[in-house]
């Protein structure tokens, strides 16, 4: 019966010894049958599953044998990660229950169904990205810098660490989208997302689209001077971009304003309050002349 079902299915004893498994739980567990039955299917997890499993078995076996009747065990749907028998593994989906004992005194015996994950944890992962990416520049997005924000102003106050923003601003990327077209507009956008992730510090570091041509750069656990180092070495990579290559004459330029704002003991109440102060250092840049760096006091 088992084998014709459309589940992987195996079923185990109360010392978690497989005795009857069907091809496609066989398939997950990357082993053929034969080769099952008669093992610890717990062998086949990874820690810390299988010290898990096997604890809530021990539980279980003390209950029962402290109770005339079998005692009721339903545990799952939980998600695992199996060894499979390949050196391979995989992600799955287990359920398992207690059988009703069809004879009084028999041994009672345990159904497992599982589904495998890897392709739903695959298109979800795709579509978590999908969600928090920009599409046009491949950076993180609004609603991911939101996010990010949060997380690390959360860690800034927690551990008293501190905590730089970079917002930076293209100066008269209008003129330069009117005079170019907006298809060689969309690509400059490109080129400046590619300089901040090259210019980004460590993997902690995030660079984001804020909206139109504006972009965002955390620095968790930096001090004012590295984001300014950061944004000296993102102005000096951007004034040297060129863009001959979209066929646009070998002069056309473009430059950046920068405003930078650090979270140091308590500075600002508010992660809003911290790219207020940014946002108000780069309106500082503008209007100081542009293709400038402020730093907010």
């Amino acid at each position: 019966m088992i084998s014709a079902i459309s589940e992987a299915i195996f079923v185990i004893n109360s010392a978690g010894v497989i005795e009857m498994i069907n091809p496609l739980a066989a398939k997950l567990f990357g082993a053929h049958n034969e080769m099952l039955i008669g093992q610890t299917w717990t062998d086949y997890l990874q820690s810390p599953f299988k010290d898990e499993y096997q604890s809530l078995f021990d539980v279980w076996n003390k209950a029962n044998a402290s109770n005339k009747q079998t005692a009721p065990f339903n545990h799952g749907p939980k998600e695992i990660i199996i060894n499979r028998g390949d050196s391979t593994l995989l992600e799955a989906d287990l359920s398992l229950s207690c059988l009703p004992s069809m004879q009084m005194g028999s041994e009672p015996l345990f159904i497992g169904i599982m589904h495998n994950l890897t392709n739903h944890k695959a298109e979800y992962h795709k579509l978590r990205h999908l969600a928090h990416t920009d599409k046009l520049t491949g950076l993180a997005n609004r609603h991911a810098f939101d996010d990010a924000l949060q997380t690390n102003w959360n860690d800034s106050i927690n551990h008293d660490q501190p905590l730089c923003l970079i917002i930076i601003d293209v100066d008269y990327f209008k003129i330069f989208n009117d005079q170019f077209g907006h298809v060689n507009g969309d690509k400059c956008l490109q080129k400046i997302a590619k300089v901040l992730l090259d210019a980004l510090p460590s993997s902690n570091a995030m660079a984001a689209r804020y909206g139109g041509e504006e972009f965002v750069v955390i620095l968790p656990n930096s001090n004012p001077l590295t984001a300014e180092y950061i944004a000296q070495k993102i102005q000096r990579s951007i004034n040297q971009l060129t863009f001959t290559d979209l066929g646009l004459p070998a002069q056309t330029k473009i430059s950046v304003s920068q405003g930078i704002a650090c979270e140091r003991g308590g500075q600002y109440r508010t992660p809003t309050a911290l790219v207020c102060a940014a946002d108000t250092a780069l309106y500082r840049a503008k209007s100081s002349g542009r293709n400038r760096i402020n730093i907010s006091g």
